[in-house]
């Protein structure tokens, strides 16, 4: 029996830190079944930086909507397989800048065939569950945007306390 299932909407976060679990090992096989020296969790800040090009690590973390700290963790151990580089802003010296170094440029060379067929593979197993998966997602992030689920506890929370 599947405990965090059964409990439905009350295990929502888990059940998706479970599926992104999953996703990230099989990620880590399918780099070591390439022979690229790449790590799943490295992809959202190299696609960042590879988009957007030299940047402060608060923008890339307001970018990805994850935390400073999380930007930085991934930064750090890029930086020491030289895929990243860090500097000074020109405009301002306190600001730290992240760039992808010429190794890690040269990288999208290697990652783009790998990154289509994964994208193929996750299309396919998104197409077999015949829902539209990433459009509920979608729906979700907006309506977290507009109220967090702390919010919404709160409110459920209060109401419960004081009725």
């Amino acid at each position: 029996m599947d405990i965090l299932k059964s409990v439905g909407a009350l295990a929502l976060g888990s059940r998706l830190r479970r599926l992104s679990d999953q996703l990230m090992r099989d990620g880590i096989l399918v780099y070591r079944d390439t022979g690229l020296d790449f790590e799943p969790k490295w992809f959202p800040v190299y696609l960042y930086l590879q988009r957007s090009g030299p940047s402060a690590v608060m923008d890339i973390a307001r970018g990805l909507g994850i935390t400073h700290p999380s930007v930085n963790q991934v930064a750090k151990e890029m930086i020491a397989v030289g895929l990243l580089a860090t500097y000074k802003d020109t405009k301002d010296k306190r600001k730290r800048l992240l760039a992808l170094t010429s190794i890690g440029k040269a990288k999208l060379d290697e990652l783009e065939p790998v990154w289509s067929d994964v994208r193929s593979a996750l299309q396919e197993l998104i197409d077999e569950t015949q829902v539209d998966f990433l459009g509920h997602m979608e729906t979700i992030e907006r309506a977290l945007a507009d109220k967090s689920f702390h919010q919404r506890f709160l409110e459920k929370h209060q109401k419960a306390s004081n009725p």
